[in-house]
């Protein structure tokens, strides 16, 4: 402890004596980050939460076609109508990546050889239809990146096209979801990062009263932001829904650590020249906060080592970014701004403090300077403190009472596990998409696909096991129907599987390649299996579950192997594994967090201690969303890690100067706790409040996940606050108290 005390006051000596070159440094790495922040990419929809998979990727790159749907309603027998439709046909036949587009157009044109003028003659083709699709099917392998430009090419294709007055024209499909989605997600974090900030200024001027400079910590916490985007352009960590979340948060913790260097800095210059108060202050406040932000590290740590889902590690890979890179500006920015505006006050005022007359200034002041700095709100704190510590069994059985309510109400919390229940329901791609399934009668999303791999793919016997597979499927609940190579098979071979492999062959040369290539391609074979729409999450469970066991139970032939997989597959059952695993997050978090402070401070109570209270938080928390129904969403089941890092912060900083007191000849236990409550706990109150407004933006997103995650975290900022300030105390006087005892009985045992 004591060497990480010097390595911090090192840091402060240096930034003294040398602000302006630290603070060159700072602007060379944001010009640094900025390259980074160019190579970020956005991954939406269903693949934010599919991580890597063989037979995932073996799938992709055989069958995993996205595709673009035209929807036109009207009278598409009239020729002007049918006109534009073969000229978005024709057009975008000819764009990269464009595997096949299918119309209407197709059968006239085989039929006449063009399009004709003739209503008539459409019609005995096609009929008259008053809506139809051109779809749009992509090459297989592409990723998000890939397809958004063909969507913005199929809208630029039907503004050329010309359609006819009256007639309606909605493009629509993965890529035109993912490509607005993945705009609005840029949009919505810059509307929050601003949001953030913007609150943050309010904050800190009505709350962060008494220090000089009391804005800067803003400028600190975004130039840390800066650095973060610069960070996870370089690792190569996408921006998706869920790390759009990180950068609010980001702006709480981050304000956090800079008001602590600020406060302490402030405090030091009471009773130090402004050569030894930096030093002095970073080698006090340093240790603990930065013990606090690599707990915080870990509770975000908690949460990627216990899922699969790539959104949720990636949220937590960019909010372990975010809380190192905030700190490290803390100290490249803040100090160094701070030393230049001290120097230049006191070269304008003339004054030239030196070591032999500021303590004597300090002495003559220190009472007034006291009452002053801590205020009304230090001195409350501090009284409030001394109570509570002094009933130490009362207020503890009554905090984890409550905390036993809280883990019992958390097993009868809703969830959240729907993917498009976690974007904007007014979301324009979303109500194309809700506009195409109800007047087309589908869309991907009703249907789930089945990998076939292995050898003798198209002989009679794998032919007749899909057969099987499709009859015992189709009399689970739930599954519509079954459409298989065997399928494809009866209806160009006059309903009958030929009897020989050779037959089969025979058969899949009359099929066109292209449509072939849905069932057959790369040695492998394709089967679709059709839901029920519009399935709750514990339906599609038990509708994956019952495809699972029709396969098991139809015997696949020896050599031959089916697994259902895609998006829709492995997406649903991640995001409800990160839910229902989210007391094991939660516990891997405490376990870190102890580690960690075990280790910096080699005294078990003393790693106790800062946890007791987050234990509190962790079961108070659960009864806050049952009273407010906030379901558990895949974000939010990381909260107890969370919760639990982010809260260490407080509880450690309010333990260190307790320590730190209690050293002091004379002093007890009491006396320590009414100290450092009244010395820090403003601080912690300021930066606790800070945080709340920097995570209240979130609740102003317009993506529902977020929203509900933003009133989550605002009220456990809060529960957070209280449990230091109020359990936290009479934990270190309890603790303390038996600690000392076990001490005295060992002594006198020696």
């Amino acid at each position: 402890m004591d060497k990480l005390r010097e390595v911090f006051s090192t840091v402060g000596r240096q930034v003294q004596q040398r602000p302006v070159a630290v603070l060159l440094l700072a602007v060379l790495l944001i010009f640094g980050a900025f390259g980074g922040a160019a190579q970020i990419t956005s991954v939406t929809g269903d693949a934010a939460f599919v991580a890597d998979n063989p037979t995932f990727d073996a799938f992709t790159e055989s069958f995993d076609r996205g595709s673009i749907a035209v929807l036109v309603r009207g009278d598409i027998s009239e020729p002007q109508t049918l006109h534009a439709i073969d000229r978005v046909d024709r057009q975008m036949s000819t764009k990269a990546n464009v595997q096949t587009v299918t119309s209407p157009a197709d059968q006239v044109r085989q039929e006449y050889g063009r399009i004709p003028d003739s209503e008539a003659k459409i019609r005995s083709v096609i009929g008259s239809p008053d809506y139809t699709v051109v779809q749009i099917v992509f090459d297989t392998g592409l990723s998000q990146q890939d397809e958004r430009p063909i969507y913005t090419q199929a809208v630029e294709a039907t503004d050329w096209a010309e359609f006819p007055a009256g007639t309606t024209v909605t493009v629509t499909g993965s890529a035109a979801f993912s490509a607005q989605l993945s705009t609005l997600i840029q949009q919505s974090t810059q509307q929050l990062l601003g949001l953030a900030i913007g609150l943050m200024v309010v904050a800190l001027f009505f709350l962060f009263r008494g220090v000089r400079l009391r804005l800067l910590p803003i400028v600190a916490v975004f130039v840390g932001v800066i650095y973060t985007f610069g960070a996870i352009g370089y690792a190569g960590v996408p921006n998706s829904t869920m790390t759009s979340a990180v950068f609010p948060i980001l702006i709480g913790l981050g304000i956090d650590y800079s008001v602590q260097f600020h406060e302490r800095y402030e405090e030091e210059l009471e009773n130090h020249p402004p050569r030894e108060a930096l030093p002095q202050a970073l080698g006090g406040i340093g240790p603990p906060v930065f013990v606090a932000m690599l707990a915080a590290a870990l509770g975000f740590g908690a949460t990627w080592v216990s899922t699969s889902s790539p959104s949720i590690i990636w949220f937590a890979q960019t909010s372990i970014f975010g809380v190192l890179l905030t700190f490290v500006a803390g100290i490249l920015v803040l100090l160094p701004l701070l030393t230049l505006w001290v120097r230049r006050r006191d070269d304008s005022t003339g004054e030239t403090p030196t070591e032999d007359d500021a303590p004597t200034t300090a002495e003559t002041t220190q009472s007034q300077g006291d009452s002053d700095r801590v205020g009304l709100v230090g001195e409350l704190l501090g009284r409030s403190a001394r109570t509570l510590a002094s009933h130490p069994v009362l207020v503890l059985s009554i905090a984890l009472l409550i905390a036993l309510v809280g883990f019992q109400a958390g097993g009868s919390l809703d969830t959240l596990a729907d993917t498009e229940g976690f974007i904007p329901q007014d979301l324009p791609a979303y109500t194309d998409l809700q506009q195409f399934r109800s007047v087309a009668g589908g869309g991907s999303s009703t249907s789930y696909d089945v990998l076939v791999t292995g050898t003798n793919l198209k002989h009679p016997t794998t032919l007749q096991w899909m057969l099987d597979f499709e009859h015992i499927a189709t009399q689970a609940p739930l599954v519509q129907g079954v459409d298989s190579p065997a399928t494809l098979i009866k209806q160009h071979n006059g309903g009958q599987i030929p009897q020989t492999e050779s037959g089969v062959k025979r058969v899949l040369e009359t099929i066109p390649e292209r449509q072939k290539l849905q069932y057959y391609n790369d040695g492998r074979a394709h089967i679709m299996v059709y839901s029920a729409r519009d399935m709750t999450t514990q339906q599609a469970l038990s509708f994956l579950e019952n495809t699972r066991e029709s396969i098991a139970y139809s015997s696949p032939p020896p050599g031959v192997t089916a697994d259902i997989t895609g998006t829709a597959a492995i997406a649903t059952p991640s995001i409800v594994e990160q839910i229902n695993s989210r007391n094991v997050t939660t516990g891997l978090g405490v376990l870190f967090v102890f580690v960690l402070l075990l280790l910096y401070y080699r005294n078990l109570v003393k790693a106790v201690a800062p946890l007791i209270p987050m234990v509190f938080v962790i079961g108070w928390q659960n009864i806050y969303m049952y009273l407010l129904n906030i379901p558990v969403s895949p974000l939010g089941a990381s909260l107890g890690a969370m919760t639990v890092g982010i809260g260490a912060e407080y509880t450690i900083i309010v333990m260190d100067r307790y320590y730190q007191e209690k050293q002091q000849a004379g002093v007890s236990r009491l006396d320590a706790v009414q100290t450092a409550a009244t010395r820090v706990g403003k601080a912690i109150s300021v930066s606790g409040m800070t945080t709340v407004f920097g995570f209240s933006a979130l609740v102003l997103s317009p993506f529902p996940i977020l929203s509900g995650f933003g009133f989550l975290t605002v009220g456990v900022v809060f529960l957070t606050l209280i449990a230091s300030l109020a359990t936290l105390p009479p934990t270190l006087v309890l603790l303390d108290s038996i600690s000392e005892r076990v001490t005295a009985i060992r002594s006198s045992r020696v």
